[in-house]
């Protein structure tokens, strides 16, 4: 019986310690709101949306990333564009959650200021491509958003 349970803790321990994303790691990726679309409201005017956003960090210690991302975004004739710092924290190298900074930029020289926060997971294909699909929630200046996000994540020199 103290054999089993040393053995299972033992399995557990080695489990979640190579589930870690260690310090070092370099992430890259590219996500969207998958919204590349025509809309036609009953108003008869239609316009389409397109949404991308790339992103880099660096692991600073085991499980946490900090990084850049910038972004774009048009809505038929109007567009913006986006620069962000932010951060995140794995649990079990799988689940994510982070938070960042980010300035939008409008086409008449606007800006506006947001906080993102984010939770998600890491769906490994391979040893260095993830999937990830992530709810999204974003505090502004002048509104909030909601919304859920899928990228694809390169994870460089993961152990």
């Amino acid at each position: 019986m103290k054999k089993s349970i040393f053995s299972a803790l033992l399995l557990l321990i080695v489990g979640c310690a190579s589930a870690q994303i260690t310090k070092g790691t370099i992430l890259g990726g590219a996500s969207s709101n998958l919204n590349f679309s025509s809309v036609s409201p009953d108003t008869g005017d239609s316009y389409t949306l397109f949404d991308l956003s790339l992103k880099g960090g660096y692991f600073v210690i085991d499980n946490v990333v900090a990084g850049a991302n910038l972004g774009y975004q048009k809505v038929d004739d109007f567009s913006y564009t986006s620069f962000g710092v932010f951060g995140r924290y794995y649990y079990q190298g799988k689940f994510f959650g982070g938070a960042g900074f980010t300035i939008n930029t409008f086409e008449d020289s606007d800006s506006q200021t947001l906080i993102p926060f984010e939770v998600g997971y890491a769906a490994f294909i391979n040893e260095v491509i993830a999937v990830e699909p992530s709810l999204n929630f974003s505090i502004g200046e002048d509104y909030n958003t909601f919304g859920f996000r899928v990228g694809f994540t390169l994870y460089f020199n993961r152990n």
